[in-house]
C-alpha cells in the first residue's frame, strides 16, 4: 500500500514539473495574413496541389473600374505556398487578350482552373468568342486552354481555338484526372 502512495506522489510531482517546465518554453506562433491577397481585387480562387509540393491558387483579377456597369477582368493571377501561411505572388500569368479567337470588347476573365499533366501545366478559362454580341443568339463564351512549362507561366494558347464551343455560354471550367489517367472537364452554363 505504501508503495502505491509513493508511486502516486512521484507521478503527481512529475506531471506538475512537466507543466511548470512546459509553461516556461516559449511557444512558436505562426500568423497568416488573411485574406492572403490584399493589394488587388481577386475572385474565383482555384487551387492546384502540384508535384513540387506547393499549393497554387489561380484567381481572376478585378480592376478597380467597371465598363458598362460590369466588372472589368483582363487577366488571371497566381499565388503559391508550401505551408498555407506564407504566400508567393507570381503576378499576372495569362491574359484574356492572349486568345486571338477571343473578343476584344469584353473583359471578363472569369473563373479558371489549372491542372498538371505529363510535365506540363494547363489553364482552362472561359473566353467570350469573337462575334459575340449582347443578343440571345450570340456565340457567347467558349472554354479555352493555355499551356505552360511551369505552374506560374508564361501560358500560351494551346490549340488556337476554343476547346469547348457550345451554342451559348460555357463558363467556370474545372478539370479532374481519374486514377486511371482519364481526364474530365466540367463547366457550367448560366441561365
Amino acid at each position: 500500500m505504501r508503495h502505491n502512495k509513493l508511486y502516486g506522489k512521484a507521478v503527481s510531482i512529475m506531471l506538475i514539473g512537466a507543466m511548470v517546465v512546459g509553461s516556461m518554453i516559449p511557444m512558436q506562433r505562426t500568423s497568416a495574413v488573411n485574406p492572403i491577397v490584399q493589394d488587388v481585387y481577386t475572385a474565383d480562387p482555384a487551387p492546384m496541389v502540384c508535384s513540387d509540393g506547393r499549393v497554387y491558387v489561380y484567381t481572376s483579377h478585378d480592376e478597380d473600374e467597371t465598363i458598362n456597369g460590369f466588372f472589368t477582368m483582363n487577366d488571371w493571377k497566381c499565388y503559391s505556398t508550401k505551408d498555407m501561411v506564407n504566400w508567393t505572388d507570381h503576378g499576372t500569368i495569362f491574359g484574356q487578350s492572349s486568345f486571338e479567337w477571343g473578343h476584344t470588347w469584353c473583359f471578363r476573365a472569369w473563373a479558371a482552373q489549372a491542372v498538371e499533366r505529363d510535365g506540363k501545366y494547363y489553364l482552362y478559362v472561359p473566353i467570350l468568342r469573337k462575334g459575340a454580341t449582347e443578343e440571345a443568339d450570340s456565340p457567347g463564351y467558349g472554354i479555352g486552354v493555355a499551356v505552360a512549362d511551369n505552374p506560374y507561366g508564361p501560358y500560351e494558347d494551346a490549340i488556337g481555338k476554343p476547346l469547348i464551343e457550345g451554342d451559348w455560354n460555357d463558363i467556370d471550367p474545372t478539370v479532374y484526372i481519374d486514377d486511371d489517367g482519364q481526364a474530365y472537364l466540367f463547366y457550367g452554363q448560366p441561365l
